[in-house]
């Protein structure tokens, strides 16, 4: 199955590429917009473009990322940016809501792969 051009994920990379550009150019946008959308997105597009750089590296594009290994990138994802970063830096707060949407992101990256073969 395709990675970078299937188009899910070019719908989904669009949608962020929109955001932040108008985030850049400090066009007003809803709280709940600019609160979560790019956690909503981040994993689910960080997660294809690793499988897709896999599979470059591996010259194999039959493989696919452990469902396990996703749950640790939310993990990941939720430790920095939710429990380090505000602790050191008081620009970043903790927002357990933002852990939902990284989960979501992340589990629909599983489900997007879901029936694929995996990585060993």
């Amino acid at each position: 199955m395709k990675t970078v051009y299937h188009p899910l994920f070019l719908c989904i990379f669009f949608i962020y590429l929109i955001y932040y550009t108008l985030k850049m150019l400090q066009v007003q946008m809803p709280e709940l917009v600019t609160s979560y959308l790019a956690d909503l997105l981040s994993l689910f597009i960080v997660n294809t473009v690793v499988l897709r750089l896999i599979r470059l590296v591996q010259s194999n594009n039959s493989l696919e990322i452990k469902p396990g290994m996703v749950i640790i990138s939310i993990v990941l994802f939720s430790g920095f940016f939710e429990f380090y970063l505000p602790a050191v830096n008081d620009y970043y707060h903790r927002d357990y809501l933002d852990i939902a949407c990284y989960s979501i992101s992340g589990f629909g990256f599983i489900m997007w792969r879901g029936n694929q073969v995996y990585l060993k």
